[in-house]
């Protein structure tokens, strides 16, 4: 049996973030914009700009709508700034607004809801595929209070080797959506060049991670599985080397693998 090392997204591959972070940012973008955006279009939002962390996908939508910052403009920083586009944001267009106090806000909302998130893949199949002696990790933008929560009342904190957060890495540069954040994972799950690795992802920002880490650390051993679960993603329909549109078929994948 060959080692495997298989590295997952939180949100949107193990949790159904649909009713509890999606949900946060609308009623944060809400409350700085004093009228309501249907919660689509704040799907929209998050998945155009290409921002991993929550927190400042919130912000780069009330920099557009509230302070006019060009809609082609923030996804042209994420791409450059990355994990710290909201910084890039705030101080090239000097905005009023902190991403302290943002952050706040959305903390204070989705503290509210996070009780309603629905588990998408259920503890066996992570114990079956420890059982078959396979390196598992976690590599989220949430940060560590959220992954333990969730994780805990799922009963999944136990059944990863590695977990890296938002918290992890001190240089927000270096953070998720950065390739660094990968191939600091895989260095502590063990990796090798020749070893076969997975990453699973569903968003613009985790198929750019990937398809930048295989350039830039010249590693071709690295599968990038994406996942159109939801509506919004199957419009899209981004590709990664495999693609599934529904959780049954990731399973099935996995407990076959």
């Amino acid at each position: 049996m060959s080692q495997k090392i298989i590295i997952f997204d939180v949100d949107g591959v193990i949790i159904d973030v649909s009713k509890t972070y999606h949900v946060a940012i609308k009623k944060t973008v809400e409350s700085y914009l004093n009228r309501e955006i249907p919660l689509e279009e704040i799907k929209k939002y998050k998945f155009d700009f290409g921002i991993n962390n929550d927190y400042y996908a919130s912000y780069a939508i009330i920099a557009h709508l509230k302070y006019g910052v060009p809609y082609e403009e923030i996804k042209k920083l994420s791409k450059e700034c990355k994990n710290a586009v909201a910084d890039c944001l705030k101080q090239k267009y000097n905005l009023p607004l902190t991403v302290e106090e943002v952050t706040q806000t959305f903390i204070r909302f989705f503290d509210q809801i996070k009780d309603d998130e629905v588990l998408l893949i259920e503890p066996f199949v992570f114990e079956w595929l420890k059982r078959k002696k396979y390196k598992l990790g976690v590599l989220t933008g949430r940060p560590k209070t959220d992954v333990e929560y969730s994780f805990k009342k799922f009963n999944l904190l136990d059944k990863f080797d590695v977990i890296v957060h938002d918290d992890t890495l001190s240089d927000v540069s270096l953070k998720k959506p950065n390739p660094y954040a990968l191939k600091y994972t895989l260095d502590l799950l063990g990796a090798k060049k020749e070893t076969e690795k997975y990453y699973i992802g569903d968003t613009i920002s985790d198929l750019n991670m990937a398809t930048e880490y295989k350039t830039k650390y010249h590693d071709r051993n690295l599968t990038y599985i994406h996942c159109n679960f939801t509506e919004e993603h199957k419009r899209k329909n981004l590709k990664g080397d495999i693609t599934f549109y529904h959780p049954e078929e990731l399973k099935n994948f996995l407990l076959e693998i």
